[in-house]
């Protein structure tokens, strides 16, 4: 369950950080709709990488899966 929480934080520090920082959602809205799903493939590969390093000494199997979808994405 604390994975859960961990990829869940993960993923929703970018949102808080655009509050924080109003003036970055103007400047990152300039890219091409390739150049954002470039980066959102990444950043997907990128969480599933640290799902699983957080579950691999206890989900061995789990972690070979994750590794294996994020190869993919």
């Amino acid at each position: 369950m604390q994975n859960f929480f961990v990829a869940a934080s993960d993923t929703f520090s970018s949102f808080f950080f655009s509050f924080q920082n109003p003036f970055s959602a103007l400047l990152k809205s300039h890219g091409s709709a390739t150049d954002k799903a470039e980066i959102d493939r990444l950043a997907t590969s990128g969480s599933l990488q640290r799902m699983a390093r957080d579950v691999e000494y206890s989900q061995p199997s789990l972690a070979a899966e994750l590794r294996y979808f994020a190869s993919k994405s």
